[in-house]
């Protein structure tokens, strides 16, 4: 996958104009993974945001889409407390990965289509 400069640049006005509709994704606070599929036409704008609470030991999330690690966060335990959060963009038809090590609690997950093809899979 890689980033058109002239698709992004085509895409991001229009993302500028009016309000955006968020819509909340299935990532547990709490468990092992996340899984979420772009069953749409069009890709799609994810933002995740995530608090680590280890007590004992790291922690970590690492996202992928296909091949590519699209979020990671690792957090010491000197890092106990941390906030930290994501945004990718996912194509269309394709699926977000998400693995949990330790304890991360993910507290917001949201999807939003864009207007059009941003991401190229060839």
């Amino acid at each position: 996958m890689r980033y058109s400069l002239w698709k992004v640049l085509a895409v991001l006005p229009v993302l500028a104009e009016g309000q955006q509709i968020w819509n909340t994704i299935n990532c547990p606070e709490t468990g092992n993974s996340c899984t979420y599929n772009n069953d749409k036409q069009v890709d799609e704008a994810v933002t995740l945001f995530f608090q680590a609470e280890q007590q004992s030991s790291t922690a970590s999330i690492s996202c992928t889409v296909g091949n590519a690690v699209t979020c990671f966060r690792s957090y010491p335990l000197s890092d106990t407390f941390s906030a930290g959060g994501c945004f990718f963009v996912i194509p269309a038809g394709a699926q977000m990965n998400c693995d949990v090590q330790g304890n991360v609690k993910i507290i917001g997950s949201h999807v939003s289509p864009l207007k059009g093809a941003l991401m190229d899979t060839n």
